[in-house]
């Protein structure tokens, strides 16, 4: 549901998002209810599910980090499951 918000002469949309109903956000994304209809939270949340329901999130057995220790260069941290 968009609503109508007037500054000055010019009348602007007013984007809600449709799952939590937010009106400010730094970047609407896309949704089930097509392109920019979810705040950026809530469309965090729902590629996230999206992509554990399709099994896309399977085998990220490996994380790398990189991390500044104490002036030190810039080390690659790696991180296994087991």
């Amino acid at each position: 549901m968009d609503l109508k918000e007037v500054k000055g002469s010019e009348v602007e949309e007013m984007k809600t998002c449709s799952d939590c109903h937010t009106t400010r956000t730094p970047l609407w994304r896309s949704g089930p209810a097509g392109p920019k209809s979810l705040c950026n939270a809530c469309g965090i949340k729902y590629n996230k599910k999206r992509r554990q329901l399709l099994g896309l999130d399977k085998g990220r057995s490996v994380s790398k980090k990189k991390r500044k220790i104490s002036g030190e260069k810039i080390v690659e941290k790696i991180k296994d499951s087991h």
